[in-house]
């Protein structure tokens, strides 16, 4: 019987659980991001830098392309998925369904390894995060 693992991930938290068949949902691991708990001035204390154009004696702000925010969730979904990772190398699953928000879920898509794109067999783009195993599961038969 094929082994799935579910991903329930949001900015607080990334929940994985595997499941066997239509079988009940078990929870692996739960990785904890305070920093998604945060807000974006906590992590950010200091207004952009300026910068005086002498031809056009004009005033600009230096801005950053990623807040600092998306920069720490970033760097959780990366370590979230080298567990993931590491878990396809040893075949401790054989299908990957992730379901986060949309913006999210497509952080996650554009950090997701080569080799563990081809496990992903089902996405559901929906915070379910605050939700209980019932519920997921409920969700997962839907999709």
């Amino acid at each position: 019987m094929k082994e799935e693992w579910i991903l329930v991930a949001s900015r607080d938290e990334a929940r994985i659980f595997s499941r066997r068949g239509m079988g009940p949902l078990s929870l692996i691991c739960d990785m904890g991001n305070p920093v998604g708990r945060l807000k974006a001035q906590d992590l950010e204390s200091d207004t952009p830098g300026r910068s005086t154009d002498n031809r056009m004696r004009a005033r600009h702000a230096y801005s950053t392309e990623e807040s600092m925010r998306d920069r720490f969730l970033r760097d959780f979904y990366r370590e979230v998925l080298e567990r993931i990772e590491k878990a396809d190398f040893a075949h401790q699953y054989d299908t990957l369904t992730l379901i986060a928000e949309p913006r999210l879920l497509g952080i996650i898509r554009a950090l997701l390894p080569p080799g563990v794109k081809s496990s992903v067999t089902r996405e559901i783009a929906k915070d379910l995060s605050f939700e209980d195993d019932k519920n997921i599961l409920e969700r997962l038969s839907q999709h």
